[in-house]
């Protein structure tokens, strides 16, 4: 039987005081297990910072993170050996296998965050449309609204 790429999202929870250096080493540690199994990252961001639910190692607050990629089944095996290896780094992590079409709103979702290069077209003006003043009332009927008695009506 053959093994066949997945698609994968995992989530994780580092702590809030973790520097940038340490946490570029973990990400590209990440990263390099991906794709030495036949993968490819379609979204790694920056999540939020929150507060935890309860206290995790000291810490009341977290910032989350989300990496959604497709490689192979051992791929995501090696992501969470390393993930649990910086466990004082990284205070909670979960991994999920997720379909095709959710990991295309991922990637489409990640392309809609990121500015664009090119400047805006300006839209159409549209035509105005008339509207009733809010101080005009209404005509009631079509001879207020014409000056014209209707017909079959009294003269």
């Amino acid at each position: 039987m053959a093994v066949t790429p997945n698609y994968y999202e995992t989530l994780y929870v580092t702590r809030p005081d973790l520097s940038d250096e340490d946490l570029a080493k973990i990400q590209q540690k990440l990263l390099d297990s991906i794709s030495s199994n036949q993968g490819e990252v379609i979204r790694d961001d920056k999540w939020a910072e929150r507060d935890l639910a309860y206290e995790i190692q000291d810490h009341k607050r977290g910032i989350y993170y989300i990496l959604v990629f497709h490689a192979m089944p051992e791929a995501s095996k090696q992501v969470e050996k390393h993930l649990q290896f910086y466990n004082t780094d990284i205070l909670r992590f979960m991994t999920l296998k997720i379909t095709e079409e959710a990991a295309n709103k991922n990637k489409a979702t990640q392309e809609e965050t990121t500015p664009k290069t090119e400047p805006a077209a300006a839209p159409p003006n549209p035509e105005p449309t008339p509207t009733v003043s809010a101080t005009e009332p209404a005509a009631e009927t079509a001879e207020e609204a014409t000056g014209a008695p209707e017909e079959g009506g009294a003269q």
